[in-house]
């Protein structure tokens, strides 16, 4: 399972930053401007993102770790279940395990291929790009020659799908029950934004997220009837929303702080669906939970709630495994990366 990763305490929030800003996919200046400027970036960023981490956890650190060592582990199993010879193993962009470590697992374990799953729905070429080519380039070092089987995305597999339409059925069968008028309800898809520079070049990312929404509405109109659907969306339609833009260029919009405020007049329930992180993390945890609650309290909305992440989700992980399985052992396994 590959993944950006995240620190594990205090003292390693300033390194992870300095190695996420040094990455070419996320600063393309060259290497004489971008790494000291990553030290600077890092530097000024550390204190504030401390403070967020220390406000999910106590130990400073992040969870992102925990739940991609579980995530593979569960896949294994059900690929063991199957007859495969598999290890589960993580390996992290920014922070340990590194891939090349992962690697040097993996061969300590015996392992004769490698079998690579983003942590990530949608492709983009910042977070899944980024890591999946720092894996094959340690598996190239380390094991060259080894057969690789790499997924650069998993966004239409269908309990992906079933599992986030779950989630909406879950909230609005309690609004439902609390009496809630469903015109009262607004629903705000939310997926990690990206600069619009980067979707000009290759806009795979939007059209992946908008393929999953399809998805979503299709599942959730069939559950609660045309009529119903209708009413909650307006017109039937999904739209995306981003967060965590950062610096001065142009990101994806709509960001979803601003349609918070837009729609908190219009509105006394909001439920977030994140779509495109697969465990809680900094961006659920804080992000979401403690500085959107805040931001849509303030618009209006009296009933604030965000829907759960993938995290071990057995509808998708089962799916996810049927998929893999396909990948490495079935009639997909020559449509390698």
């Amino acid at each position: 399972m590959c993944g950006m990763g995240g620190p594990d305490g205090p003292d390693a929030v300033e390194p992870f930053l300095r190695n996420l800003f040094s990455d070419p996919l996320i600063i393309g200046a060259p290497g004489f401007v971008r790494l000291p400027l990553a030290r600077l970036i890092a530097w000024r960023r550390a204190p504030k993102v401390r403070r967020r981490y220390a406000s999910i956890d106590p130990a400073g650190g992040s969870p992102q770790l925990g739940w991609t060592v579980q995530q593979a582990e569960r896949l294994t199993r059900r690929l063991i279940g199957r007859g495969r010879d598999v290890v589960p193993l993580a390996a992290m962009r920014y922070w340990h395990p590194f891939p090349e470590e992962a690697v040097t697992s993996a061969l300590a374990a015996g392992a004769e291929q490698f079998l690579l799953v983003p942590a990530y729905p949608h492709y983009a070429e910042p977070t899944t790009g980024s890591i999946l080519d720092a894996v094959l380039s340690a598996i190239s070092k380390l094991a060259p020659g080894a057969s690789v089987h790499a997924r650069e995305d998993w966004h239409a597999i269908d309990g992906y799908l079933a599992a986030l339409a779950s989630r909406v059925a879950d909230i609005m069968r309690e609004w439902n029950d609390l009496g809630a008028d469903i015109g009262d309800c607004v629903l705000l898809p939310v997926a990690h934004s990206l600069p619009v520079s980067r979707i000009r070049r290759d806009d795979r990312y939007t059209r992946q997220i908008a393929s999953t929404l399809r998805g979503v509405e299709e599942r959730l109109a069939a559950m609660f009837g045309t009529a119903a659907w209708t009413a909650l969306t307006g017109d039937g339609v999904l739209r995306p929303t981003y967060q965590s833009r950062v610096g001065p260029v142009e990101w994806l919009k709509p960001d979803i702080v601003d349609e918070v405020k837009r729609l908190g007049a219009t509105g006394r329930r909001l439920m977030v669906l994140p779509i495109s992180i697969t465990c809680e993390h900094i961006e659920t945890l804080h992000e979401l939970d403690i500085e959107l609650r805040e931001t849509a309290l303030d618009a209006g909305f009296t009933d604030y709630r965000r829907a759960p992440a993938l995290n071990l989700d057995g509808t998708w992980l089962g799916s996810l495994a049927d998929h893999l399985d396909a990948v490495a052992y079935g009639e997909d396994a020559d449509d390698d990366r």
